[in-house]
């Protein structure tokens, strides 16, 4: 009796297994990644890009722009894995595990903002026309390896990139925000984090709201009748201050 039971027992989890242990891997799709704005064009090759704590950033050239970008992108990396990646300048081709920054004039379509990323299974590689389209290739790797973040778990963390080629350039020239400070004042650290968030969206413009109808606000030492009178009265014309 207890022999009958086992047997069908064996069967039913063998069933349950089988189709889990059968299950294909999921492959990367880089057209699913949360990128903003969306690019101009996309192509996934299903594959990732693991960056490992040993990653450098290679940059061609000795332009200062570029080493101040590839700077720039080691402390946000820092700052999102804990990996403090080292710059270095390329020669010769790229090799496996690092991420390239390369200014080029292949593509003049991607103008002074556009960018061209690739990611392979074995490297990343930048390339623009301009500093500018450098600069915001690497606000895409900062969306795309922060889709995938986890602060409360960096030190297991694997870090991967979906595979594929992303080619972008803005489609309007003015992308930018307005922070208000006529009336309400924001500490450096605020107004710094701010633009932070105004590049990692890929925008080119801050507009600083220095004043309203009620005055002018930012006392400027050099032009002090600004504030004296243009603060002066309020809607409605009221004793202002």
């Amino acid at each position: 009796m207890k022999q009958n039971f086992i047997v069908p027992a064996l069967l039913i989890l063998l069933m349950m297994v089988l189709p889990v242990s059968c299950k294909k891997e999921t492959l990367s799709d880089l057209s699913k990644e949360s990128i903003i704005p969306k690019p101009v064009s996309v192509t996934s090759t299903g594959d990732y890009f693991v960056l490992k704590h040993k990653c450098k950033i290679f940059v061609y050239g000795e332009s200062e722009e570029i080493k101040q970008i590839g700077q720039y992108l080691t402390q946000k990396l820092k700052s999102l894995t804990g990996y403090e990646a080292k710059i270095k300048t390329a020669s010769g081709e790229p090799w496996s595990g690092n991420i390239f920054l390369e200014l080029s004039d292949v593509n003049e379509e991607l103008g002074d903002e556009g960018y061209e990323l690739t990611i392979t299974k074995q490297l990343v590689k930048l390339t623009a026309v301009k500093p500018a389209g450098l600069y915001r290739g690497v606000q895409t790797i900062r969306q795309i390896l922060s889709s995938d973040a986890d602060t409360t778990s960096k030190k297991n963390k694997i870090w991967k990139m979906a595979t594929g080629t992303i080619t972008d350039y803005p489609v309007y020239a003015y992308r930018g925000a307005m922070l208000d400070v006529s009336r309400h004042f924001f500490g450096v650290d605020d107004v710094k984090k701010f633009i932070d968030y105004l590049a990692f969206y890929k925008m080119n413009v801050l507009h600083l709201g220095l004043s309203n109808d009620q005055g002018w606000r930012i006392e400027i030492k050099s032009w002090p009748n600004l504030a004296l009178h243009g603060g002066s009265t309020q809607v409605g014309g009221g004793k202002g201050g």
